[in-house]
């Protein structure tokens, strides 16, 4: 039997509660979003049938139905949104750390298993996990708030965070980073609390950035309107800035109106030079660029940290 087999077998052995758990997390994911996608959507669809074909004062209205659907597909999003961070707090815990710091990882060492292969084992034994499981919920979360269109009229933007995010690739690609965060922070170090510490924080800063980046990474598109037909754009996508356009063409930031009349506020916005409104933004026909764009950056991260994390071992191992 290979080193290699040997040091996965061993690696399933330390983290099998984890990958269990996870697992079951996964299964209890599918399950609530197929019950989502399936009886939950067609009862709120209902109900949300009757409210719209209601003229009287007094109906009969699933309302019920569709608090049950609105509140699960809420809780399932959030869940979603916060994996990286459930991953994060297990890899800075238990990835490395935990190992460097009860001493078995000097015992797999020196019992054959090299610190390369040892790395390479506890890298990909969790990122096979962490790929599957996490693929498998985004792509049902996306079906769900697909199949939701002209059926339930709480569909969420696609723009807005955690949908963005729970819809598509690029929530896989940081769950990811944040497995290489947690074994680098492990190796750095060799403590559980404080890796565990480090690597969340490290995570959300990651997470922080990829967002800010994510606008930039794709050429934007840019609406200009008249004043009485107001913003073209606005809240349809991932929005840039907005303010007014001038007769040069300028764009400038508008000036703050809180009448109640429009022709009040175009006097004002006259006064400052505007012509007409301008929106830069991302339409939904962006979405797949920006998500894949994003999924490239974070995995391009995700492959340095990983490359620095052997870089590390390999001097602490001499």
């Amino acid at each position: 039997m290979s080193t290699l087999s040997v040091s996965a077998r061993w690696t399933f052995r330390l983290h099998r509660w984890a990958l269990i758990t996870w697992a079951a997390l996964v299964v209890v994911g599918v399950g609530l979003l197929v019950w989502l996608a399936g009886p939950l959507m067609d009862q709120a669809a209902r109900g949300w049938q009757q409210l719209q074909a209601c003229q009287e004062s007094m109906c009969t209205v699933d309302s019920a139905a569709m608090g049950r659907y609105s509140n699960l597909y809420e809780l399932l999003t959030d869940a979603m949104f916060l994996m990286p961070f459930l991953v994060a707090a297990w890899a800075g815990a238990t990835l490395t750390a935990r190992e460097l710091e009860s001493g078995t990882a000097l015992l797999a060492w020196t019992q054959g298993v090299t610190p390369a292969r040892w790395l390479a084992s506890r890298l990909a034994l969790p990122a096979a996990a962490v790929t599957a499981g996490a693929g498998v919920l985004v792509a049902l979360h996306r079906y769900v708030w697909s199949a939701s269109e002209d059926r339930v009229d709480t569909r969420a933007g696609w723009w807005l965070l955690r949908t963005f995010y729970a819809n598509g690739p690029a929530l896989v690609a940081v769950c990811l980073t944040a497995l290489a965060v947690g074994a680098l922070t492990g190796l750095l170090v060799p403590r559980t609390l404080p890796a565990l510490g480090i690597t969340v924080a490290a995570t959300a800063l990651l997470f922080t950035a990829a967002h800010w980046l994510m606008p930039y990474l794709w050429p934007s598109v840019t609406e200009v309107s008249r004043f009485q037909d107001g913003y073209r754009g606005l809240y349809t996508g991932v929005e840039l800035s907005h303010g007014l356009v001038t007769s040069a063409g300028a764009h400038i930031p508008a000036p703050d109106c809180h009448a109640t009349s429009m022709d009040v506020c175009r006097r004002i916005y006259e006064q400052h030079g505007g012509t007409g409104f301008y929106v830069t933004f991302h339409p939904a026909s962006h979405y797949w660029p920006l998500q894949l764009t994003t999924t490239a950056v974070l995995l391009v991260v995700t492959a340095l940290l990983t490359a620095a994390s052997f870089v590390v071992l390999r001097r602490r191992t001499g």
